[in-house]
């Protein structure tokens, strides 16, 4: 690893941060909010000055291999969660470096947990910040760095590849640099046609454009403590689901459909698992929780939202789901793992990864009864190659190990068994809100500041899909 590339990639993304950190000031210099217009003028001051001290540091560095990239996304990352962080102490809004580190990460990893009680005492560029995080980690700010600096070269496809999330990410244009700007301006139209719905559907054009943010961030940070709940209104939650289903789904097709071809999202195997499991997952709520409803129309949209919100990993609440029976709350626990699709904004294993293990399991069971016949597993009709089977399976043993020692260390901390492993997914996931005391009504300001550096880890290693972070604390990534 070259750090003095390293150095040099990451000053530039630090510095569009500091660009996106200007938005918040806007509105805190409108408001006149004070307090406001210092702690986000200072974080724009001291990210601009980080990010020069890191372009002086990486001088002279040109080239961009692999290693470099690894290093370049796991340090901006961790940085991410230090400079979004700033805005919250500076303010006084979250004073403890901690859990200000905790609520940026989870803003920018899209996961939506929070250790804010009382989100309507914040400031409106503090919440705004917080759905802004959303929306720039969901596409990725690796992504739209590769977008807009044209200079890369064959870096650009290290950089891309090891920050798009899901086990296939395969280029729509010929030129990497193509493909990101495809994908941002795909994310960028949908949001602007969420915000147009939702401020057609009676919310206020501020909590319309927070809430497009957060919901094509496939995030969950909302400008109220009752989340989407708090407006009532079943055309609010209809869109909103609408578009958290549109998110989960691979960005890549909509290129396609874009091109005239629409009909390759059905025909794609993971889209059709994806919505056959959600389909099938609001059945099962709807039945639990119809007779808690006045109607069944109203039932079905409760069922359906809350689904949508955790298979797509955003996390916003039209209702308390923890309160609904066990068989809908434990369904809705195994839907946290496996998440929405590749390519999307969305977090957990993916659909993908969960339909080939399924297949995968199904061949081993027909090999069990003939043991000489060579029977491939086939994703969409065409045979996977074994290198990427393995790759799913070390993935998946990768993602339960991680989650069975962090929920070892939250339930040492004092958390019970069924806060500490629904917190741990919850974060490794990018969902946020999981069951007991970190339930949809509830927040994470009561885990110990060594448990919230612990789902710090989950949040950005899941976000990272594990071994692009983990690569990095291996010593051969360090040798040049």
């Amino acid at each position: 690893m070259n750090l003095r590339t390293v150095a040099r990639l990451t000053s530039h993304l630090l510095f569009l941060v500091a660009v996106f950190q200007v938005v918040p000031l806007g509105i805190a210099l409108y408001d006149a909010a004070l307090r406001a217009v210092f702690a986000y003028g200072g974080s724009v001051a001291i990210t601009g000055a980080l990010a020069g001290v890191l372009r002086l540091l990486g001088r002279g560095a040109d080239v961009v291999h692999r290693k470099d990239a690894l290093g370049v996304v796991a340090l901006t990352w961790i940085l991410l969660g230090v400079v979004g962080g700033l805005p919250f102490l500076l303010e006084g809004s979250i004073p403890h470096p901690v859990s200000a580190l905790f609520e940026a990460v989870s803003g920018f990893t899209t996961t939506g947990a929070t250790v804010v009680a009382d989100v309507e005492r914040l400031t409106r560029a503090t919440n705004l910040w917080r759905c802004l995080t959303h929306w720039i980690g969901g596409m990725g700010i690796v992504v739209l760095f590769v977008a807009v600096f044209p200079h890369l070269g064959v870096g650009a496809k290290h950089l891309f590849k090891t920050e798009v999330p899901g086990p296939i990410t395969e280029g729509l244009r010929p030129k990497i640099k193509h493909t990101a700007l495809i994908l941002w301006w795909v994310y960028v139209g949908m949001t602007v046609l969420c915000a147009g719905l939702l401020m057609f559907a009676g919310m206020p054009l501020y909590d319309a454009v927070c809430h497009a943010m957060s919901t094509l961030g496939t995030g969950g940070f909302s400008t109220r403590t009752a989340s989407i709940g708090y407006y009532g209104s079943a055309a609010v939650d209809w869109i909103v689901f609408a578009f958290m289903i549109l998110a989960g789904l691979n960005f890549g097709l909509y290129y396609q459909a874009l091109r005239g071809r629409p009909l390759d999202l059905w025909r794609n195997y993971e889209v059709r698992f994806y919505l056959a499991a959600n389909a099938i997952i609001i059945l099962v709520v709807f039945v639990g929780i119809a007779g808690r409803h006045p109607d069944v129309w109203t039932a079905l949209r409760f069922a359906a939202f809350q689904t949508a919100a955790v298979t797509t990993t955003t996390g916003f609440m039209t209702e308390d789901f923890d309160t609904y029976p066990d068989v809908a709350r434990y369904l809705l626990l195994l839907a946290m793992f496996m998440g929405a699709c590749a390519g999307s904004t969305a977090g957990g294993l993916k659909a993908s990864r969960v339909f080939a293990l399924f297949k995968l399991a199904w061949r081993e069971l027909r090999h069990t009864i003939h043991p000489n016949v060579v029977i491939p597993v086939r994703l969409g009709g065409m045979r996977v190659d074994p290198q990427v089977v393995s790759g799913i399976s070390v993935y998946f043993t990768a993602f339960l190990l991680i989650f069975s020692i962090a929920a070892l260390v939250l339930v040492a901390l004092g958390l019970d068994l069924v806060s500490a492993s629904s917190a741990v997914v919850a974060c490794l996931s990018s969902i946020g809100p999981g069951l007991a005391r970190v339930g949809p009504s509830q927040n994470y300001e009561f885990v110990p500041a060594a448990g919230k550096l612990v789902l710090v880890f989950c949040m950005i290693a899941g976000r990272l899909e594990i071994f692009a972070l983990l690569a990095v604390f291996s010593p051969e990534c360090w040798r040049r």
